[in-house]
């Protein structure tokens, strides 16, 4: 699943400009939602594919764009680019 935590200031700026809200309205229940998803689908795919896009974004069904960024999939401390996940830190007393 994508993590909003884990994407560079430059993805999250391209992410409000393709959609043109804020990063923060992206879990609003009333905020537009397609440009929304294909932006955030064109950057985590960009991680992968650096060919990928933004027409091909926009032209991804709901189910293609929850694919790309795992959503409906259990959370995990695994990168976007697909890397090995790293130890989720614990907190000592």
């Amino acid at each position: 699943m994508i993590d909003i935590n884990r994407l560079t200031l430059g993805e999250i700026a391209k992410v409000e400009e393709l959609s043109g809200q804020p990063i923060s309205t992206i879990g609003d229940e009333k905020a537009p939602k397609g440009l929304a998803l294909a932006a955030l689908a064109f950057v985590a795919k960009r991680r992968e594919d650096a060919k990928f896009s933004w027409n091909a974004a926009q032209e991804l069904t709901i189910e293609d764009a929850n694919t790309i960024l795992g959503l409906g999939q259990e959370v995990t401390d695994a990168p976007l680019d697909g890397g090995s996940a790293k130890p989720a830190k614990t907190r000592t007393k």
